[in-house]
């Protein structure tokens, strides 16, 4: 991360001359995490691994000069407060906090015990009066006290599993935050091999009400390491450095037990006594994850069944083994029906007639939403019906959404509940009825929830902000749902859901998510069928072989296979990267923008390049070498003489031949694994449905004309368009997207379609190599695009070919451009209409193509 883009949070605590624990800890903890610490010491502390000899507080005025030093130029986004020397000293911090930061969040780790056993506190170690908490708790978001640091606050004596929870339970009900007891430290749970926190949760925004005033368990298999010091300072500063980061507070703390887990398994020992902890950065392996259970459930007389979660390591003790028999709510061992990891595109409608036509195009996996009760016999009841009878007619895997019951009653495939249905619905009835689950997530903390039920699927949103339904969760967005789908990708199918659509399916499928659920992109298409093709292409690379009435399924034999139209178009689009292709790819393969994932995305890229001459041959060859998987090549133009010392592709044998015929043959032989598709004719209905199949459309053509005409039918068919030119010594490079950045425009914006003259290299002259530069800096920028890096959407790239010099500009969008201003009212047109509108052109005026 940029360090200018780092949050900045505080640690309020004491200094450990032995570097293990305290602000030292904080500050490595934080900077490991992406964050910029900032240090107010609180207490010096004389301390080893094995013993602490001395504290001393820090002046009432030295505290304040820290605090008022850092409020004017290192503001936090979060703070995490830890030894307090007295109670003077916690109360001028509650008064100073109160009156300067009343609303960032703070956690408090009440340190009075270090890890070696002695006090911290003088209050404590003197028998005097123990600190009161609840003046700072009522700032805090969080409270994260150990057994002997709750003992003392809630002033009871804590020795087994009912007193821990009691003394837990009496503290939170006087305090007004969050409280988290760490029993890390618990005799009891260590003899059980487990780390066991119990987590009381006060009212929580943006999270699901089932969560609000509940209270959790949160438990580890313990890491076999006695060197722990610092962990308790570890865990409320990692704690602290999530919520800086945005997360809400239920994923911040799984995040900072994961933390945890991963910095026990690096601890090392320097000294006489228990060592320091790693730092790993963000742990985000699924075993590092704590179990999650609601506390009433919590299986406190059998350990073996926590450790039996399907995500930690297989147990290897026999009562560990049996345990994993029995799941949440009855669930058995086996957990639901498993499912194929790719489930591909998975279309969520509410008319069973949509449903039937989604079958019919070959959709394999699809859900019937119906919103609201369903009355026996009603209309919605016969859909249902209806929907479960098409399943089996197509073998494919429809869901009920909601309706178990009925669901079971007419033997569905499956069954989806969101977090709130789990409570209300018989998940024992559903998986004694053999059907599929898939279970809605909002987070890591309800994805581990719903994972305790062993489902067939699991489903990550809402990615993107979405009108379907009221969330009280806030959108995801992609680099979380890249973290949930490397956590948790591994152990079932996730599926991705949330406002997707055409113009951010490619940046979701970077995620490394397998699929995707779509709603409106779907269902409010003028076209649903067409936009579910066009979707399931774009995911897969190429177009899906469809047989009109007949599923992909029935054609190859059912569902058995697990290959069809969602899970497989060919070796091409499923397959990895042989060794072949790791020696031909070497050199791109090191870039870290490039990898293994980046050349499988570039394979599965779709470029439509219109213009075939001295730009768009060097396109061509440059994107068919670099791993793209598919070209589409539009030109209606002969090779002439007069081409061949800018156009290297050609040569003297070439002349008279159709440029996309010479182009094909040459690009077919040198480069077999990308598929050409050439059209001849500019405009026409099957140029405009090649265009609409493009991942990104590179316009390599030689007059306005033309270039006007592709840039209104990118407008309104919602492609990426990178526009380059060279006439003379000067050369123009142009990316616009308006839906994707309204503030620059389109191409018409720049170049308005009444002002325009000729422009062609063949009125002003060129030099060959001058064309080949820009066409590389247009291949660049459009493998830039098709990695997800869009660093030239929304610019303007001048090339002086005479002094090697490239100037940039941002591009502007034209308040009267008729292209991007009737973007929204070009609906009624047909894609052909838009593309064969404008006057056919004639062979001087069409691409001749620089």
């Amino acid at each position: 991360m940029a360090a200018d883009k780092r949050p900045i949070v505080w640690s309020i605590a004491g200094s450990d001359s032995g570097g293990g624990a305290g602000i030292q800890a904080d500050l490595a903890t934080l900077s490991n995490l992406g964050c910029h610490g900032c240090s107010v010491i609180t207490t010096l502390t004389a301390q080893s691994s094995v013993a602490v000899t001395l504290t001393e507080a820090v002046s009432e005025e030295m505290l304040l000069a820290q605090l008022n030093a850092l409020l004017g130029d290192l503001p936090p986004k979060a703070i995490k407060i830890g030894l307090l020397a007295n109670q003077a000293q916690l109360q001028q911090l509650c008064d100073w906090l109160a009156r300067h930061l009343p609303d960032v969040p703070l956690v408090v780790d009440p340190v009075m015990v270090a890890s070696c056993g002695d006090a911290l506190s003088k209050s404590t170690a003197m028998g005097a009066a123990r600190l009161d908490y609840r003046p700072l708790a009522a700032l805090s978001t969080v409270l994260t006290p150990n057994i002997h640091e709750l003992a003392l606050l809630s002033r009871s004596d804590v020795h087994d599993f009912p007193s821990w929870q009691n003394a837990a339970t009496c503290l939170a009900s006087e305090l007004p935050c969050h409280l988290l007891a760490k029993g890390g430290d618990f005799e009891a749970g260590i003899a059980r091999g487990l780390a066991e926190d119990l987590l009381l949760f006060k009212d929580l925004p943006h999270s699901s009400g089932l969560h609000q005033r509940q209270g959790f368990v949160l438990a580890s298999p313990r890491q076999a390491s006695s060197n722990n010091h610092g962990s308790g300072c570890t865990l409320s500063s990692a704690i602290a450095a999530f919520l800086a980061h945005d997360w809400i507070l239920p994923d911040a703390l799984i995040l900072a037990k994961a933390y945890i887990n991963g910095a026990l398994a690096q601890s090392y020992r320097v000294g006489r006594g228990p060592g320091p902890l790693g730092r790993p950065g963000a742990c985000l392996a699924a075993e590092l994850m704590p179990v999650i259970w609601p506390l009433e459930d919590y299986p406190w007389a059998n350990p073996a069944q926590v450790l039996g979660a399907p995500w930690l390591a297989a147990p290897t003790s026999a009562d560990a083994v049996s345990a994993k028999g029995v799941g949440a709510k009855g669930v058995s061992a086996e957990g639901f029906k498993t499912l194929p990891h790719n489930l591909g595109i998975y279309p969520v409608v509410a008319d069973v007639e949509l449903l039937e036509a989604l079958l019919k195009a070959g959709c394999r996996t699809i859900q019937l939403r119906l919103k609201g009760e369903v009355q026996p016999g009603s209309s919605a009841e016969q859909a249902i019906i209806r929907a479960i009878a098409l399943g089996r007619q197509y073998q494919a895997r429809v869901f009920i959404n909601d309706h178990w019951q009925l669901a079971i009653a007419h033997g569905a495939f499956g069954v989806h509940l969101g977090q709130e249905d789990l409570s209300q619905a018989s998940l024992e009835a559903i998986q004694g009825a053999g059907l599929a689950l898939g279970l809605s997530s909002h987070g890591y903390f309800e994805a581990l929830l719903a994972l305790r039920h062993r489902p067939s699927y699991l489903a990550l949103g809402h990615v993107f902000a979405t009108k379907t339904k009221v969330m009280p969760s806030l959108p995801q967005g992609l680099a979380r749902l890249a973290a949930y789908s490397e956590t948790f990708g591994s152990l079932l199918p996730t599926v991705a859901i949330g406002g997707i659509d055409e113009h951010n399916l490619d940046a979701v499928k970077h995620t490394g998510v397998v699929n995707v659920a779509v709603v409106r992109a779907i269902t409010e298409a003028a076209e649903p069928v067409t936009a579910f093709r066009r979707l399931t292409q774009s995911w897969l690379g190429r177009a899906a072989p469809i047989a009109s009435g007949i599923s992909y399924a029935q054609q190859n034999g059912g569902l058995q296979d697990d290959v069809g139209v969602q899970d497989c178009t060919g070796v091409r689009d499923c397959a990895g990267l042989s060794d072949r292709d790791f020696i031909r790819y070497g050199s791109q393969l090191l870039l870290p923008r490039v990898s293994e994932a980046g050349q499988l995305a570039l394979r599965a890229k779709t470029v439509a390049i219109v213009g075939l001459g001295g730009l768009g041959h060097h396109l061509a060859r440059s994107l068919a070498a670099a791993g793209v998987g598919r070209l589409i090549l539009i030109d209606p133009d002969i090779v002439e003489l007069g081409n061949l010392p800018r156009q290297l592709l050609y040569n003297e044998q070439d002349i008279g031949r159709l440029k996309v015929d010479v182009a094909k043959e040459k690009l077919a032989r040198d480069y077999p694994n990308c598929l050409i598709e050439i059209e001849p004719k500019l405009f026409g209905p099957k140029s405009a449905e090649l265009i609409r199949e493009a991942s990104l459309v590179l316009d390599a053509s030689d007059n306005f004309l033309c270039r006007h005409n592709l840039n209104q039918a990118c407008v309104k068919l919602g492609k990426e368009l990178i526009a380059a030119a060279i006439s003379a010594d000067s050369g123009l490079l142009c990316h616009t997207a308006p839906w994707l950045n309204p503030e620059a425009g389109c191409y018409e914006c720049l170049f308005p379609r009444d002002s325009t003259g000729s422009g062609r290299c063949r009125d002003m002259g060129v030099l060959g190599p001058a064309v080949q530069t820009l066409a590389a800096m247009q291949s660049l920028a459009a493998i830039n695009t098709l990695l997800g890096e869009r660093s030239t959407l929304g610019r303007l790239i001048s090339l002086d070919c005479r002094t090697l010099s490239v100037r940039e500009a941002a591009l502007c969008a034209d308040p009267a451009c008729l292209c991007c201003q009737t973007q929204s009212q070009a609906g009624n047109q047909t894609e052909a209409q838009f593309m064969t509108g404008r006057p056919e052109l004639s062979r001087e005026e069409n691409c001749d193509a620089n």
